[in-house]
């Protein structure tokens, strides 16, 4: 429950609409979105309220400043180099990378730790986790995945970090990552792992830790398998974590890839966990189907199914955000064609309620924001201003854009080109979270 009263304190004293504040770029002492520029290894700071970048920074690790010959072969790109002369030293691989992945950065997610002041995200094509101080985005620690990373989550309270996997076909991804973070006394920062998480499904990819229970869950992008466990117990195959089926009609054995329901994210607020589902086409041998977009709601206590949110055939819901203090969600719709028929992008706002007749738990669509401009939406926050209002933000996957919207109606308040679609064609954004500076009752930021 920590995290909630800290969103609500936020929510009423943040600083995002003081006149007051001085915007100085050169620091970080008002609200912004950080947000990942994949293709370009860089990283946008951004002025929540009036959509201005404060910052931008580039991520990864140049070969050159990896010592040790074992992590040096980890990173993909990276080859260690013996010279004639009897000295050796880690350099990047030209015969199989150009220019581009020269920091081997392709960051992925991001999420804020704002109580403790720090921010992460995932490099890609690195194999790594990065961790950065929010207060002039200095590189603090970094630890070496040995795959592809993925996605994020955080437990704040215990300075803990959840990782799950990107692509099967850059390392192992039936295992979720529990790594510790902080500073010891002497001010070395650290990211260190606890614990590696056996799911035993493939693709673990959607990832979040629930504050009020403790636990963490986790879904296959392939498998259609959803899990749980308890870090603070022992780890027991099928008991701790415990898995269960997103599709108990179809998809009934957690080792085989049905790609059927496709789940991209998870997330929740107790008793309820959220996953969304892209779905689309799915063909099995003789079987064709068109499977609906839509977001399922499970009680995360036992993981049984409660209700199905259907959306479009091509809509692809992607990344999810729960409201703290409504029961409502927010999903990036990142929207495409199929064989029958198209979707746009955007974002929709669904809520939850027991239904007074039947008792049972429902989801409404609030408002649904689409546009064949959007270029497929991907990344998604809820931002609250100092004046008690919050708004939605989300990436463009294609199009390099960031766009604003009203949490309440929906309206689109603003857009942000962040990356050039005309430079070099490269230009997804992806992941998105907020940083929130600690401000008085007055709305004055420390």
């Amino acid at each position: 429950m920590l995290k909630f009263f800290m969103f609500i304190s936020l929510f009423l004293i943040s600083c995002d609409e003081n006149e007051d504040v001085v915007e100085d770029p050169s620091n970080s002492v008002y609200s912004q979105v950080i947000v990942s520029l994949q293709d370009s290894d860089g990283v946008s700071f951004v002025n929540s309220n009036n959509l201005d970048i404060i910052d931008e920074i580039t991520i990864g690790i140049a070969c050159s400043e990896i010592l040790d010959q074992a992590d040096c072969e980890l990173i993909e790109g990276c080859i260690w180099h013996n010279m004639d002369d009897g000295m050796s030293h880690c350099m990047m691989d030209h015969s199989n990378h150009d220019d581009h992945h020269h920091d081997m950065g392709e960051p992925h997610d991001i999420v804020v730790d704002n109580t403790h002041g720090y921010w992460f995200t995932t490099a890609m094509m690195g194999r790594q986790v990065l961790m950065y101080s929010v207060n002039d985005n200095e590189f603090l620690a970094s630890f070496n995945t040995n795959a592809m990373p993925a996605l994020l989550s955080l437990d704040e309270v215990n300075s803990k970090i959840y990782v799950s996997g990107g692509n099967p076909s850059m390392g192992s991804t039936n295992i979720i990552l529990e790594l510790e973070y902080g500073s010891d006394n002497n001010e070395n920062y650290f990211l260190n792992l606890i614990e590696e998480w056996d799911v035993n499904f493939l693709y673990a990819h959607g990832i979040h830790f629930d504050e009020t229970s403790g636990e963490v869950f986790t879904v296959s992008k392939t498998n259609d398998f959803i899990a749980k466990f308890n870090p603070d117990e022992a780890q027991v195959p099928f008991i701790n974590p415990m898995i269960a089926s997103l599709d108990s009609s179809i998809s009934i054995d957690w080792s085989f890839d049905v790609k059927r329901l496709m789940p991209v994210e998870i997330s929740g607020k107790y008793p309820y966990i959220f996953v969304t589902c892209s779905a689309g086409e799915w063909n099995s041998e003789s079987i064709h189907d068109e499977i609906p977009g839509q977001i399922q709601m499970w009680d995360m206590r036992d993981l049984t199914l409660i209700s199905t949110y259907n959306l479009e055939t091509y809509s692809r819901p992607w990344h999810i955000e729960i409201s703290p203090i409504e029961d409502k969600f927010y999903v990036a719709l990142l929207g495409g064609e199929g064989a029958n028929g198209s979707s746009d992008a955007g974002v929709v706002c669904i809520e939850y309620a027991q239904n007074d007749t039947t008792g049972n738990m429902t989801m409404t669509k609030s408002w649904m924001t689409t546009s064949s401009q959007y270029g497929g939406f991907h990344g998604i926050d809820l931002h609250a201003d100092c004046n008690g209002n919050y708004h939605v933000f989300s990436t463009e996957r294609t199009g390099g854009k960031i766009y604003k919207f009203d949490a309440m109606t929906g309206e689109e308040l603003g857009s942000l080109q962040l990356l050039d679609p005309g430079s070099s064609g490269e230009y997804r954004t992806a992941g998105i979270d907020s940083y929130i500076p600690s401000c008085d009752t007055n709305c004055n930021c420390d």
